[in-house]
């Protein structure tokens, strides 16, 4: 018989710099606490298993063998036993990540609740999805939880699959899919009606990237409110979503229009900083005597003294709990029909804006 020698891995050698080698402690396997413990492996198996009939005499025995051994269940092998992993995906693009990592943060708690870990997926942007998802499918996830724009080809696949999807703050027509969003139409009419009501005529509307759908959706409700109160004078500007984005793309607007702005409106909170900080640093504008700024979302910083935000709050916390409530109710019912929450979002009204 042949003994192979133990797997090393190298380390400095401090007197001459060069790699030396060092023994690689190998992870135990149930096999081997079977071994240790005169048991069969099914048996080291069953006590990790909180349910399983085994004497508590045996149990214990096997769970000290465990221990000495640093034996750990492998989760991956045991989902392929039981069906299930208790690991959802839940997919963010980078600006969700950056600007509003509240929600990813809320998802957790909700998830946790539910004894249900998180693989977090980050992309790029909504057009970098799809080459992420396929590399996704290779987990096994009980289920998804979307951020971002799938095509219906990606939500086909997981459907395939058996991985039941549900899209955050994304509404998305397919059978099958479960969505849950805030009211983003209604909260941007909220916003324009507070805005004209009090007097404000002229209008800038930065939003974020072209084709990001939140963006389009808060665009698209606070300019087309204005336009049916007869507001014609509304300037949209593209940005990305950024503080820098922001202020740059007010910047730009400022250089190239000699016009008096009333009022501005942002996709996103980070945006209404940016062009917060642009009117009070370098166009010398009173905020809000001279100008008012609205965002969207209400992050940490919107309350700060600083800058004292006027803008619209997610209920962050009760999107997330339904979203896991959602994915939960379609794995026990597969075939139930296609389900669409809508929140509402509630304007916050502080000193950036004259409302």
């Amino acid at each position: 018989m042949t003994v192979l020698p133990p797997a090393t891995k190298r380390r400095p050698d401090r007197s001459t710099g060069l790699l030396e080698s060092e023994p690689v402690a190998q992870r135990a396997t149930s096999y081997d606490v079977a071994i240790a413990a005169g048991v069969a492996q099914s048996t080291v198996s069953r006590c990790f298993q909180p349910d399983s009939p085994i004497s508590p005499e045996t149990r214990a025995h096997v769970m000290a063998i465990a221990g000495r051994l640093g034996y750990r269940p492998n989760a991956l092998a045991r989902s392929l036993i039981l069906g299930r992993s208790n690991v959802v995906g839940v997919i963010v693009t980078r600006y969700t990540l950056r600007y509003n990592p509240e929600l990813l943060y809320a998802l957790g708690e909700a998830l946790t609740a539910q004894s249900i870990k998180l693989l977090l997926i980050a992309v790029d942007s909504d057009d970098a999805v799809h080459p992420t998802l396929r590399d996704a499918l290779e987990f096994p996830l009980d289920g998804l939880i979307s951020c971002a724009t799938m095509t219906d080809e990606d939500i086909a696949g997981f459907r395939r699959h058996g991985v039941p999807v549900v899209f955050l703050n994304r509404c998305v027509a397919s059978d099958g899919v479960d969505c849950v969003a805030t009211d983003n139409l209604d909260a941007t009419q909220q916003i324009a009606d507070a805005l004209h009501r009090a007097g404000h005529r002229r209008f800038v509307c930065i939003g974020g990237p072209h084709g990001a759908p939140v963006s389009e959706e808060r665009v698209t409700g606070f300019v087309g409110r204005l336009r049916r109160l007869g507001v014609t004078e509304v300037v949209t500007v593209v940005s990305d979503f950024s503080y820098d984005g922001g202020r740059a793309a007010l910047l730009a607007h400022a250089s190239k229009s000699t016009d008096r702005i009333d009022a501005v409106f942002c996709a996103n909170d980070q945006l209404a900083l940016g062009a917060l900080d642009a009117c009070r640093f370098d166009l010398k504008l009173a905020v809000p005597d001279d100008i008012s700024i609205v965002g969207f979302d209400d992050v940490a910083e919107a309350s700060r003294p600083a800058y004292q935000l006027t803008t619209v709050r997610q209920q962050i916390e009760e999107l997330a709990a339904q979203a896991v409530r959602l994915l939960g109710e379609r794995l026990a019912q597969p075939r139930i029909e296609s389900r669409t929450i809508l929140m509402p979002g509630v304007l916050i009204t502080r000193a950036s804006a004259r409302i």
